[in-house]
């Protein structure tokens, strides 16, 4: 009975899902660096974890980890919202690859939540609570950006 109706509430209300996935992910990403930021030894034993990992260029740990905080404060704003997700694609397989092959899934699920988190905001877009799209409605971005 109702599989035949069209559904109005997720058509009234469809656009708040990628906002509930963007402030998740964002306060994650932001969160699980901050200490890295703010300690430098946190930033050191950052590195040494991924010397552990026979990871070709450990100080790549600071472009990681800023690249994070930077793309989380994107996703919670809504701003450049591929472009992050897609950095964050980039940086998630890297982690499952090369750091979580071969473990525990309960510690490779936080870098499976941001990937699958990362491909979801890539495919869907900010939505329409969002800087985003904002700027695309005001006409300051580029039409072929679209946001959906």
């Amino acid at each position: 009975m109702f599989e035949n109706r069209p559904n109005i509430f997720s058509k009234k209300y469809g656009q708040w899902g990628p906002l509930f996935i963007r402030l998740v992910a964002g306060y994650h990403l932001i969160q699980g660096v901050m200490d890295n930021i703010l300690y430098r030894l946190h930033m050191q034993e950052f590195i040494s974890f991924l010397r552990e990992h026979q990871l070709p260029y450990p100080t790549l740990a600071y472009l990681s980890v800023y690249t994070q905080f930077i793309c989380g404060c994107l996703f919670i704003a809504g701003y450049y919202q591929r472009i992050a997700a897609l950095l964050m694609i980039i940086n998630f397989i890297f982690a499952i690859l090369f750091v979580h092959i071969g473990d525990v899934y309960a510690n490779t699920f936080p870098a499976l939540f941001m990937l699958a988190s990362s491909l979801s905001l890539f495919f869907s877009g900010a939505g329409k609570l969002s800087i985003d799209y904002y700027l695309q409605r005001k006409g300051k971005r580029n039409k072929r950006y679209n946001i959906r």
